[in-house]
């Protein structure tokens, strides 16, 4: 079969969903094994891999999101495993995670609150060599994030925890992603993300802040003095949470985008 024959059967697999345009190519790209510039460089496949690239395509129609599809994505250059356990890592936290590597010195005591598939754990350590803790309330979220964390041969240790509920000691440094969407707000969202995400790392409560206003409020009890905090907030929330940060010195960042999306603190103290 022709691999132009068999993309054009897949795109209309795949048109009761909300798909864009490039993923049809990433779906060849996973069966046959190649990188999305090498396919026009193929004419004909076998029927074998033909066959891959409209199972995957069957399994994306039902909606399930591309990513739990293929089981993985990719995270700032690392193999991120995800399922229906955990979130699929944004760009948006790529840039939370580089921007709290460029923090970190070698050897630094590290927090990844709400750590999910470990992504943000999985990058620091491996990027900053600090010494990485993460924790997660979802024991099925930790083993992922366990996973990933040996799979990328990242020296993490991972915590049950509800938030700093379990957590003992001071850190350098503390990055968090944590569940912002309002509670009301979870039922309007596209099927692939309310109905194959995990709700318990989408729901910030009644106005989407619960976690921001439980980190404000314990995080400086966490770090030490002059140590920084950074959070990823939902789109419009940025300067309701950098309103909660009593003794910090906020910096409110945007996304490439454009978006106010990330927090940046300090602690006030000697350093």
């Amino acid at each position: 079969m022709k691999l132009k024959a068999a993309l054009d059967l897949v795109c209309g697999m795949l048109s009761g969903v909300a798909a864009d345009g490039s993923e049809s190519d990433w779906i060849a790209c996973e069966a046959l094994g190649k990188r999305r510039g090498e396919l026009g460089l193929i004419g004909d496949i076998s029927d074998t891999d033909a066959e891959k690239m409209l199972s995957l395509a069957r399994e994306r129609a039902t909606g399930k999101p591309l990513w739990q599809v293929f089981g993985y994505t990719d995270f700032a250059g690392y193999r991120i495993e995800v399922d229906e356990n955990v979130l699929c890592p944004r760009p948006e936290t790529e840039e939370l995670a580089q921007m709290a590597a460029s923090l970190c010195r070698r050897g630094d005591s590290v927090l990844d609150l709400c750590t999910g598939s470990g992504c943000i754990a999985v990058y620091l350590a491996k990027e900053s060599g600090a010494c990485v803790t993460a924790c997660d309330l979802s024991e099925k979220a930790l083993e992922v994030a366990e996973r990933n964390a040996r799979n990328n041969a990242a020296d993490v240790r991972f915590v049950l925890s509800d938030l700093f509920g379990s957590i003992e000691g001071k850190f350098r440094l503390i990055a968090s992603n944590p569940p912002y969407i309002p509670s009301e707000d979870i039922d309007g969202l596209d099927s692939e993300v309310k109905d194959h995400e995990p709700r318990m790392a989408l729901d910030g409560g009644r106005d989407g802040l619960d976690f921001y206003r439980r980190i404000a409020a314990e995080a400086p009890s966490y770090l030490e003095d002059g140590g920084y905090l950074l959070l990823e907030t939902g789109d419009g929330q940025a300067e309701a949470v950098a309103a909660m940060l009593r003794g910090f010195r906020t910096k409110i960042v945007r996304d490439l985008e454009g978006k106010e999306r990330m927090i940046a603190a300090r602690l006030c103290g000697r350093n």
